[in-house]
C-alpha cells in the first residue's frame, strides 16, 4: 500500500461530494415568466411576472430582465412577493418578482426568457409571444355610464381564455379492454368560487372506473402560452372499451361561479357594488368530445380459454394444509394480480379430483386506482373436502390475458397441488377454524340404515303427580321467595352500607372505566388512554377498600394492599400495570398499537387477580 493512497482517497471523497452539493443544490432553483395577458393594447400597460422556486430560492437573487425596449418602455417595479411551504418534511420557497411595461409599437413581439445566477450556473426561462395591437377608442365616460351595465361588465371580463375545461387522454389508440384514462381539468386566471357538472360525458361503449380526487380538489399553477393559469383536476376515470372501432366520449359540461369585479354607476349605488366585493356571474364551460381508435384483439394464436382480460397479471394457488383427513374441508385460495379491469376477472376453472367436493368460492377484491391505470388483486377462495383416501392431485390452474406491451396473448399456469387423504371414522365434515365460506353441508352416509338397538319403551298407567318432577313443580315458588328474601336484604345493606356497596360494585366500575379507556385505543391518543386505564386501576383499589380514589397514589398502593394480605405475585402485577401508565403519561415516549392492546389484557388481568383475593 502506498503511503499516500489515504490521503488521494480522502481528495476523491470530497471531489464527489462537492459535485453532488453542487448538483443538489443547482437543481433546487426554477424560473418561469409570465405576462398578465398575451395581446396589450397600443400605449397601454402590461406586467410581466417572474416566478423562482425552490428549496434554495430565498437565497437567489433578483431575476435580469431581458431588453425589450424596441416595442415596450419599462415603467417600474411592483414588488416582491415570497411563500415558503413545508410539505412532508420538504421546504419549498418561492419568490415572485413583478413588473410594468407600456407598450410603444404594434406587432407581434418575443419576450426573452428572464434569467437569474446561481450556485455558478445560470437559468433561464422560456420566451413569450405577446402582440401589441392598436387601442380601441375610448367612450365618453358619460356615454359610458349609460351603456354598460355590471351583466356586461362582467360576461366581458370572463372569455374563453381565462376559463376553460380541458380533457387529457392517455392514449389515442387502445385494444379492447385496455385501459385509457381520462383527466378533466380547470384552467382559470379569474376567481372561480363554486363549480358544478351539469352534463357528464356520455361513455357508452366502455366500462368505467371511477377515481377518487377527495371533495377539495387540489390546485396548482401552469404558465400557458406565457400567461399564468390556476389548474384544479375535478374529474379522472378509467375506460375499458368493451368492443372495436372509432369511439366518441362525449364532452362535459360544468357551470361555474366566477367573481368578478364591477364599477359603481353613480354614487348612490349600492355601498356593497363596490369592486372591492364585486359580485358572482355563472359561466357555462365544457370540454371538447375525445375520440379514441379501438382495435380489436388478434384472432391468431388466441388460447381457447382466453378471459378476454388485456394488461399484465400474475397468477398463485395454495392450500392451507397438504394432510388432511377424509370428511375434512381443505382451503384453496387463487389469487390473480396485475393491472387491468380486476373486477371482470373471470372465476378460474379448478380441475378436482373425481373425489373431491367442492363449494361456491368467497371473491374477495384489492382495487388501486392510480396513474398506470387500474392494478390489485382478486383473490377466490374455495372449500374443497376429500371424500376417499389417497394421493390426491389438483391440476394446474390456467388463466389467460393479453398483454399489450409484447402483443401477445399470454397463458399463466400453476404448480399442481398434491394432497395426501388418510381415512378417517368420522362421520361429519371437518371444518376447520378459521374458514369464512359457505357452510358446508352435512356428507354422511350415502345410505340410511333401519335404527338397531332396544327402543325408549314407557311404562304404562304412570301418574305424573307421583313423579319428582312435580314436586320440583311445588318446590319452586317457595324457591322464588326464598331468592327474593335474599336479593331483598342485598338491596338493604347496600343502601346502608356504603362500603359494602363500593365493594361490590368494584368489579362493575372498573370495567365501565376499562371500556371508556377502550375508546383512546390509538397511538393518536396515547396520553389519554394511559390515563384512563389507571383510573380503572386506582378507582377499583379505592371501592374496594372505601377509600376516595383520587387521594390514593401509586407510593401507597404497596402498603394498603400488603395491608389486606394480598400475595406478593398479585401486588407485583398491579404495581406494573400502574408504573407502566405513569411512564407512559408523562414520559416522552410512544407506544404501538399492539404494544397497547397487550397492557389492556394485562390491565385488566390484574384488576380480576386482586378481585379474587379481596
Amino acid at each position: 500500500m502506498f503511503k499516500g493512497q489515504p490521503l488521494l482517497k480522502n481528495i476523491l471523497i470530497f471531489f464527489i461530494i462537492a459535485c453532488l452539493s453542487t448538483g443538489a443544490f443547482g437543481a433546487d432553483i426554477e424560473i418561469k415568466t409570465s405576462v398578465d395577458r398575451t395581446k396589450v393594447g397600443l400605449n397601454q400597460n402590461f406586467k410581466i411576472t417572474v416566478d423562482v422556486s425552490g428549496a434554495k430560492a430565498d437565497n437567489a437573487g433578483n431575476p435580469q430582465m431581458p431588453d425589450i425596449s424596441t416595442f415596450a418602455a419599462y415603467m417600474g417595479s411592483s414588488g416582491t412577493s415570497s411563500n415558503i411551504q413545508i410539505i412532508n418534511g420538504r421546504m419549498s420557497v418561492s419568490k415572485s418578482h413583478s413588473f410594468t411595461y407600456r407598450a410603444i409599437s404594434m406587432g407581434k413581439f418575443t419576450i426573452p426568457g428572464a434569467s437569474i445566477k446561481f450556485g455558478g450556473k445560470e437559468y433561464r426561462s422560456k420566451p413569450i409571444h405577446i402582440e401589441v395591437v392598436k387601442a380601441a377608442a375610448q367612450q365618453p365616460r358619460t356615454q359610458q355610464r349609460r351603456t354598460q351595465t355590471p351583466a356586461t361588465q362582467s360576461s366581458s371580463q370572463v372569455d374563453k381564455n381565462s376559463l376553460y375545461l380541458k380533457v387529457t387522454a392517455s392514449k389515442r389508440q387502445v385494444y379492447v379492454n385496455e385501459p385509457v384514462i381520462l383527466n378533466y381539468k380547470i384552467y382559470t386566471r379569474v376567481s372561480v368560487t363554486q363549480y358544478g357538472i351539469i352534463k357528464l360525458p356520455n361513455t357508452a361503449g366502455f366500462w368505467a372506473e371511477e377515481y377518487d380526487i377527495g371533495k377539495q380538489p387540489q390546485t396548482h399553477e401552469e404558465i400557458i402560452n406565457g400567461q399564468k393559469f390556476i389548474v384544479a383536476e375535478i374529474k379522472r376515470m378509467a375506460l375499458f372499451p368493451t368492443d372495436a372501432g372509432k369511439k366518441t366520449i362525449g364532452a362535459m359540461e360544468i357551470e361555474c361561479n366566477v367573481r368578478v369585479q364591477q364599477r359603481r354607476r353613480s354614487v348612490f349605488d349600492s355601498f356593497f357594488d363596490d369592486p372591492f366585493f364585486g359580485r358572482s356571474v355563472r359561466k357555462l364551460v365544457h370540454s371538447n368530445p375525445v375520440t379514441i381508435n379501438v382495435l380489436p384483439l388478434p384472432a391468431e394464436n388466441k388460447p381457447s380459454n382466453y378471459s378476454g382480460l388485456v394488461g399484465s397479471f400474475n397468477v398463485n394457488a395454495n392450500v392451507d394444509k397438504k394432510q388432511v383427513k377424509t370428511n375434512e374441508a381443505i382451503s384453496l385460495k387463487i389469487n390473480i394480480s396485475g393491472t387491468g379491469n380486476i373486477k371482470m376477472i373471470p372465476n378460474p376453472k379448478v380441475e378436482l379430483p373425481t373425489d373431491f367436493e367442492q363449494y361456491s368460492p368467497k371473491v374477495s377484491e384489492k382495487i388501486s386506482r392510480n396513474d398506470r391505470g387500474i392494478t390489485g388483486s382478486k383473490t377466490f377462495e374455495y372449500v374443497l373436502v376429500a371424500r376417499y383416501p389417497g394421493e390426491q392431485k389438483i391440476k394446474p390452474i390456467e388463466f389467460s390475458y393479453f398483454d399489450v406491451r409484447t402483443k401477445k396473448y399470454k397463458t399463466l399456469r400453476t404448480k399442481a397441488i398434491l394432497v395426501n387423504v388418510e381415512k378417517s371414522g368420522d362421520q361429519f365434515v371437518t371444518v376447520t377454524s378459521g374458514h369464512s365460506k359457505e357452510d358446508v353441508k352435512y356428507l354422511g352416509q350415502d345410505i340410511r340404515f333401519i335404527q338397531q338397538g332396544i327402543p325408549d319403551f314407557k311404562k304404562i298407567g304412570s301418574q305424573f303427580y307421583k313423579s319428582f318432577y312435580f314436586l320440583i313443580i311445588l318446590l319452586l315458588p317457595l324457591i322464588a321467595v326464598g331468592v327474593s328474601y335474599g336479593y331483598r336484604r342485598h338491596l338493604d345493606k347496600i343502601s346502608g352500607n356504603v362500603a359494602y356497596a363500593r365493594s361490590r360494585k368494584a368489579n362493575q366500575m372498573a370495567m365501565k372505566r376499562l371500556s371508556k379507556a377502550k375508546k383512546f385505543l390509538s397511538p393518536n391518543t396515547q396520553k389519554q388512554y394511559y390515563a384512563e386505564v389507571a383510573k380503572s386501576l386506582l378507582g377499583f383499589l379505592g371501592d374496594k377498600l372505601n377509600i376516595p380514589s383520587a387521594g390514593i397514589i401509586t407510593d401507597e398502593v404497596e402498603d394498603l394492599m400488603k395491608n389486606k394480605n394480598v400475595k406478593e405475585d398479585v401486588i407485583k402485577q398491579y404495581l406494573l400495570c400502574l408504573k407502566m401508565c405513569d411512564y407512559q403519561r408523562f414520559a416522552p415516549s410512544d407506544a404501538q398499537l399492539e404494544e397497547m392492546e397487550i397492557f389492556f389484557d394485562e390491565a385488566k388481568q390484574a384488576i380480576v387477580s386482586l378481585e379474587k383475593v379481596i
